[in-house]
């Protein structure tokens, strides 16, 4: 499916791999809002964004914030409509307590950025192509889950371990929905800048028993092919080093 003269919505698009999404698709004639809790850097990706010479539109969200994900909705609405959504933003609880360490709302809320943020966003996101009329192309969601949902034993942040699982699940079980094909994304570790800071600081032994960093441009083809073509359901782990590999 050609994506030009599409609008999507990209979650976390203020740095790391949801810029690199957003500024990909930009390149690819795809007009982008970007959402991000940082209104200065979704600022920069929409310029960023702009330079491939199409519109897009930055805006402060904090995306655990039901209000604030409507309002995100709305103004997909006023732009047009919304074609594709990726739900990119996700995180650990902030601070270096996790489950069971961290309070229950801290570790709430990692649950609903990392699962429930995306299950509402992609609600409404169904709900706007609903109320639109002549769509010639299926709207397409890509959910980024992690590798913390596909591993065994321990694990450093099991909030997170288990709304990444969650939310591979939700992919799956999406697979029938007509309006809009959702699938999902699965990377190991992402060789954006902290991911290389912290790798360094491994040792040689550490560093042999793990595979190599994913280029954040991988990520960023499984993605846009996922948009492109993915069927509903499907779900491509990426791992360094190796072939996308289809899970579901």
């Amino acid at each position: 499916m050609d994506l030009r003269y599409q609008l999507a919505i990209v979650t976390g698009a203020g740095s790391g791999l949801g810029r690199e999404i957003a500024v990909a698709l930009s390149r690819l004639g795809v007009a982008v809002l970007a959402a991000d809790r940082d209104a200065d850097a979704a600022d920069d990706t929409a310029r960023m964004a702009r330079e491939a010479r199409v519109a897009a539109w930055a805006m402060r969200v904090d995306l655990t914030d039901d209000v604030e994900l409507r309002l995100l909705a709305g103004r997909a609405r006023d732009l047009g409509g919304a074609d594709l959504l990726v739900n990119n933003a996700g995180g650990w609880t902030p601070g270096p307590a996790q489950y069971p360490d961290a309070p229950a709302e801290a570790w709430s809320r990692t649950l609903d950025l990392n699962l429930r943020t995306p299950m509402l966003l992609t609600q409404l996101f169904l709900e706007g192509l609903a109320e639109r009329r002549g769509r010639r192309t299926t709207a397409a969601v890509v959910n980024i889950a992690s590798d913390a949902a596909l591993r065994e034993g321990a694990y450093g942040s099991p909030e997170y371990a288990a709304a990444k699982a969650g939310l591979i699940r939700f992919t799956t079980a999406m697979a029938g929905e007509r309006a809009a094909r959702v699938t999902a994304v699965v990377p190991g570790w992402i060789g954006l800048p902290r991911a290389h800071e912290q790798w360094a600081a491994l040792d040689a032994q550490e560093r042999a028993g793990l595979p190599p960093l994913i280029p954040p441009a991988e990520v960023v083809r499984a993605v846009v092919d996922l948009l492109a073509h993915g069927p509903g359901g499907r779900v491509v782990e990426l791992v360094g080093g190796c072939q996308p590999r289809v899970l579901a």
